[in-house]
């Protein structure tokens, strides 16, 4: 075999984005800087990782005709693998085979592969050493797709590669000498809650801008990003009512955002004076969004004090949804989603006008749904309430800047978890029980299932996962599949979405879903249950007349992406193949037996067939993630025909 490019001359050859990273990292912190220099290509491994999953499961460039997968024995030169399992993929045009070791098979025509990644081209065999050799490769095949798009997906695989870096070298620097399971760090911590959002440091497991932080440099990533865990100064302004759109769960937005913040009243009154006070409303501010544009691009309104900077700040924590941040705890103070100009996974994560004005009437919705039918009553799962949102918006601005000003400076408050959750139990994001650290592979999930097989005396893991996993879905399934069939309301519940919170037995107790700005609702079919839609937003992207729109939204989210990638991980610690297959169909029976109960409830048994012909299909659709980056479909989804794992020959 040819000799491979030792990994140590990596070091010369730097993307600009891991060149400007070390360069700060050597000036702020050398042992950082070391731990970045060797992490470097596992980390792009990480990105590359998702980009060959993603190019083989979204038959992108037909490359599934062009797949096989082999035997590692049976190739006529080693790899660096323990993996018994290679996926070859052709690459006709470059004359290019990817070689990539199979981790595991899972639903949804899943192949999860690990680096090192190498290609072949002329009997030569080469280890890939970034991600956009592969984009390379994908787009020798499909020109079409060489073009601004493409390219600015290569800049956002560059950016995610790099942060990736910075954000695993971080990790392995501050938990240096720990070996404990990730679980018992968060279990342990202060605030559980926010060290469990904290300790998802790869980001979206399957999107290959999982990094993604655009427009920002090291050192403000750094400042901003959860995994870093620093304090973030929380700015407020106020902001004059002819400029400004509210909308709050108990009508005076004022009222409920002052109570929530104690001394902030006297100081908006200090500021502008008793007489003023009235015509202001007031609006927190993310350090970034207030640093970087607020003066910048509001300069005017600020000039004749239409906005007010207040003297007021408080410590929050970044959410791994980077613009949303939380309190530490022991302080209740509301979470807060803001308005960021950062381009984070697909897009700059401002804030709609939609979504500060739809979160509280939704919440309203859906709070009169579980208190008044039965199917919501003695189920382990609930929504949160997005309590008040604002925006700007200043109808004399011309047309075109308008939705950009509104956007870039909105503000939603939604409540904090540690003013629902029972009492000892442990609050996590669900993103974080699929986690892991170099010390110590053992994911969350994993810790909490062998907890529950202790406390109950259970030899057999297999066993214990399977009751585990049966009363984490049916918490989710109760919730999800009731507002969908009956209401056509279709929670965005996947896991970065969620809040789960274990009793001491390592159960889940309840299960909550939070942030309305991605559901879809049939509109039409709320509207028939009493529900009105006339007050939301008028250019609510959440009201939808398709059908399959809001079907894919609920299956996508709770089905494919929360629950598949728990039960995949789940799969991929026990020896037993066929404990995946055995886990779907327990998802499967109790999605029957939900949508019986949900028949029992209402007349319209036509929409219940319709729905389970296509939740039981053969085939569902699955959303493409990297073709969507690449054929610039952002705001439409792109999807493909995969198996699906709910279906059942049996089934009539």
């Amino acid at each position: 075999m040819n000799s491979i490019k030792k990994d140590k001359d990596l070091i010369y050859n730097l993307t600009d984005d891991e060149a400007q990273a070390l360069s700060y990292l050597n000036s702020h912190n050398p042992e950082w800087a070391n731990h970045f220099k060797s992490i470097l290509l596992q980390s792009r491994d990480k990105i590359t990782q998702r980009l060959v999953s993603s190019l083989h499961r979204e038959n992108l460039v037909n490359s599934r005709e062009y797949s096989t997968v082999i035997d590692a024995q049976t190739l006529p030169f080693t790899l660096e693998t323990d993996h018994n399992e290679i996926l070859k993929i052709a690459f006709p045009q470059s004359q290019k085979t990817l070689y990539a070791p199979i981790s595991g098979h899972h639903a949804f025509d899943r192949i999860d592969v690990e680096g090192p990644f190498y290609f072949e081209n002329h009997n030569k065999i080469q280890r890939i050493f970034h991600p956009n050799e592969v984009l390379d490769c994908i787009l020798t095949e499909a020109p079409h797709l060489d073009n601004a798009a493409s390219y600015q997906f290569k800049e956002d695989i560059n950016n995610s590669s790099a942060n990736m870096a910075i954000a695993l070298s971080y990790q392995s620097l501050t938990l240096d000498g720990q070996n404990d399971p990730i679980f018992d760090l968060i279990a342990n911590a202060s605030d559980s809650y926010l060290a469990s959002e904290q300790s998802v440091v790869e980001g979206h497991p399957l999107h290959p801008g999982a990094k993604l932080r655009k427009g920002m440099t090291p050192e403000t990533a750094i400042a901003y990003s959860s995994e870093f865990a620093n304090t973030i100064k929380m700015q407020f302004i106020l902001i004059h009512q002819n400029i400004a759109k509210v909308e709050s769960l108990d009508k005076d937005y004022n009222a409920l955002v002052y109570k929530k913040f104690e001394g902030l009243y006297d100081i908006a009154q200090q500021t502008v004076g008793h007489e003023q006070i009235e015509n202001y409303y007031v609006m927190a501010v993310h350090p970034w969004q207030y640093q970087a544009v607020l003066f910048q691009d509001y300069a005017t309104e600020l000039e004749i004090k239409q906005i007010v900077p207040l003297n007021y700040e408080i410590d929050y924590f970044a959410g791994l949804s980077f613009r949303t941040l939380m309190p530490k705890y022991p302080k209740y103070l509301p979470h807060i989603k803001l308005s960021t100009n950062v381009h984070i996974t697909g897009e700059i994560r401002t804030l709609s006008e939609q979504t500060t004005i739809n979160g509280p009437q939704v919440t309203q919705i859906l709070n009169d749904i579980q208190a008044n039918d039965v199917l919501f009553k003695n189920i382990n799962a609930a929504t949160i309430d997005e309590m008040a949102g604002i925006h700007f918006y200043n109808p004399e601005d011309d047309k075109t800047l308008q939705p950009k000003k509104s956007a870039q400076l909105g503000t939603l408050f939604r409540e904090n978890i540690y003013n629902l959750i029972a009492p000892h139990t442990v609050p996590m994001i669900p993103s974080s029980l699929v986690s892991q650290y170099s010390n110590n592979l053992e994911a969350p999930i994993v810790t909490l299932i062998k907890n529950y097989a202790a406390s109950q005396q259970i030899d057999c893991y297999e066993t214990a996962a399977l009751t585990w996993i049966k009363t984490y879905s049916q918490a989710l399934i109760d919730l999800a599949l009731p507002l969908y069939v009956k209401y056509g309301i279709a929670l965005e519940a996947h896991l970065q979405n969620s809040i789960a919170t274990f009793s001491s037995n390592g159960l889940i107790h309840t299960l909550y879903i939070r942030d309305f700005e991605g559901l879809r609702i049939d509109e039409a079919y709320l509207n028939k249950m009493g529900y009105q839609t006339t007050t939301f937003h008028e250019k609510s992207l959440i009201l939808t007349d398709s059908a399959q729109t809001v079907f894919n939204k609920v299956f996508y989210s709770s089905i494919q992406n929360h629950l598949g990638e728990l039960i995949a991980t789940i799969a991929q610690s026990s020896e037993d193949i066929s404990l995946e297959t055995q886990i779907w169909t327990i998802v499967r029976a109790q999605l029957v037996e939900k949508l019986d109960d949900i028949a029992a409830t209402m007349d319209d048994h036509d929409r219940i067939q319709q729905i389970a012909a296509t939740l039981f299909a053969p085939k569902i659709d699955y959303k493409c993630v990297t073709t969507m980056r690449l054929e610039d479909e952002a705001d439409y989804y792109t999807y493909i025909q995969v198996d699906n794992p709910l279906y059942q020959e049996t089934h009539h």
